[in-house]
């Protein structure tokens, strides 16, 4: 099942950027007789339902915005209605209690054999005190949960802005016991909330890359526009924030200054913990996904939107922070650009080699050069890539031979491509060691860009 983005526009209005786009699921289903079931639904949020409704697209709080804009009393409705559009990813929280998620803390539950939307969820919580929590804005959270080791449980945060300016917002990291109970673990008092889109784990601590891209609460009030009032300060460091999940310590450390969407793995190793990330330099990549910078062949050729892996250290009896690159081969010499990444599961939390991912602007000229990469990390000489021209990849999912393999790679990548000259899509199936498609399940027609999804082998 994946989630992503189904619809750009309704009547005379139109999303200016990606992200904002209607959230759109696509389903394939495998009998295990060699067909292939597909089937795609909108969600049915009230944002979209109300936009339907007028025939044109409803105020209510957008990464960005539309044109034509909405006027000051639209916009002062949106900011009260707040973000609806869950369009990012979607996760399995218990059993039957699957939920589509956006960066915010609301949450859509959905039917995941049929796709039909159930309900909309804002779990309750219980804050700690505080003289100022009644100028909490709680809505800010993760697309990106990760598991709990050795628990059915899953691990989130929640940001709590601080409408009073001069007083001290609040980070939490949650526990997801269902779409609906969540608790939190432990909370502490930060001067500024950063965006943060993902966070890394292991088994005993959690580290969020606090990147100094800071929500600024005055120009979200002014022009209730997520993207205009989001400040990034280049001269800044990076505060890593290093959780012990059993006792709720927090560990606060700095790094140099860096931009990060999307964590890959991390693990403990020898009183160390490794933390992967896709990196960039910073933000500008996600400006620019506006849409007409997506529509114009040459501009969006122009900016710069490849990744970089890097692998930090983070010693915390000494408190220092290291990180490093990695080399490209001739065989994959994009191999290290990559983003949305995926791992083989089972070793989450374990020291792996591999890392797998989308990297745009693979030839370094054409945005359209999409490759599926494959990283070693364990600087074996193992990287590859797959690549076909005008053939337009997105996020790969890894599905592990049953009993996992004998070897980490030992699976498939499983991706949905639109075949640009037959103008219609298929599902690729790669062979995750050679990095070779062996088998598609191809679809007559065209299925739209998609963010995140995985797969799921307990729904029927």
């Amino acid at each position: 099942i994946r989630n992503g983005l189904g619809r750009y526009e309704i009547g005379q209005r139109r999303f200016t950027h990606a992200f904002d786009a209607f959230a759109k699921l696509l389903s394939w289903k495998f009998p295990g007789n060699g067909t292939a079931f597909f089937s795609t639904k909108f969600i049915q949020s009230d944002f979209y339902k109300k936009s339907i409704e007028m025939h044109d697209i409803a105020p209510y709080l957008l990464f960005e915005t539309v044109e034509p804009e909405f006027n000051v009393f639209q916009r002062f409705e949106a900011l009260l209605r707040g973000i609806d559009n869950m369009n990012v990813n979607v996760y399995k929280f218990g059993e039957n209690d699957v939920a589509v998620l956006n960066d915010f803390w609301k949450v859509y539950t959905i039917d995941p054999i049929s796709l039909k939307t159930r309900t909309s969820i804002t779990p309750s919580i219980h804050v700690p005190k505080s003289p100022s929590a009644f100028t909490f804005l709680n809505f800010i959270s993760s697309a990106h949960p990760l598991p709990e080791m050795g628990t059915p449980h899953h691990l989130s945060y929640l940001s709590s802005v601080n409408i009073i300016p001069g007083m001290k917002s609040r980070i939490s990291l949650v526990r997801i016991k269902s779409s609906e109970e969540r608790e939190i673990i432990t909370s502490w008092e930060v001067d500024r909330v950063p965006y943060m889109h993902s966070f890394a784990a292991t088994k005993n601590y959690v580290v969020f890359f606090a990147c100094p891209y800071f929500i600024n609460v005055k120009k979200m009030v002014r022009y209730a526009i997520p993207e205009r009032s989001l400040d990034w300060e280049q001269e800044s460091p990076t505060i890593l924030y290093v959780v012990h999940i059993k006792s709720g310590k927090v560990v606060t450390m700095m790094t140099d200054n860096v931009f990060m969407m999307h964590q890959i793995n991390a693990f403990e190793r020898d009183g160390v913990i490794i933390v992967d990330i896709s990196a960039y330099p910073n933000p500008d990549f996600v400006k620019n996904l506006e849409m007409k910078n997506l529509l114009d062949p040459i501009k969006r050729n122009q900016f710069n939107t490849r990744a970089s892996v890097r692998r930090y250290t983070i010693t915390l009896n000494t408190q220092t922070v290291v990180w490093k690159t990695f080399r490209d081969t001739e065989t994959a010499p994009c191999a290290s650009a990559l983003d949305l990444p995926t791992i083989n599961e089972f070793y989450r939390y374990r020291p792996y080699c591999f890392a797998y991912g989308v990297a745009l602007k693979c030839n370094n000229v054409s945005l359209s050069d999409i490759a599926i990469v494959k990283k070693d990390l364990c600087g074996r000489g193992r990287d590859k890539m797959w690549k076909i021209a005008n053939h337009y990849a997105v996020e790969a999912w890894f599905i592990p031979e049953p009993g996992g393999g004998k070897y980490e790679d030992d699976g498939y990548l499983v991706l949905p491509v639109l075949n640009g000259e037959a103008k219609s899509s298929y599902l690729a199936f790669i062979d995750a060691r050679s990095m070779e498609m062996v088998n598609s399940a191809e679809i007559p027609m065209i299925v739209p860009f998609n963010l995140h999804g995985r797969f799921f082998d307990d729904l029927l």
